[in-house]
């Protein structure tokens, strides 16, 4: 999935885990989100990250 600009310089970057069932006590019969974001600023900011399992995903939606 590409990088989804929210605002000038600010993209969503994250993953969605269609495969996952529960989410920290949560039944989610739908998979769920990880939801990270990429700052692109003075420094660039990454915040939050996503489970290691999706790390290249990750990595391919910021390049």
């Amino acid at each position: 999935m590409k990088a989804v600009e929210i605002k000038p310089d600010i993209y969503w970057v994250g993953v969605i885990d269609w495969g996952a069932r529960d989410f920290h006590g949560y039944v989610t019969p739908n998979g769920t989100t990880y939801n990270n974001y990429l700052i692109m600023d003075e420094q660039i900011t990454l915040l939050d990250t996503v489970k290691h399992d999706f790390s290249d995903i990750t990595i391919g939606n910021i390049k």
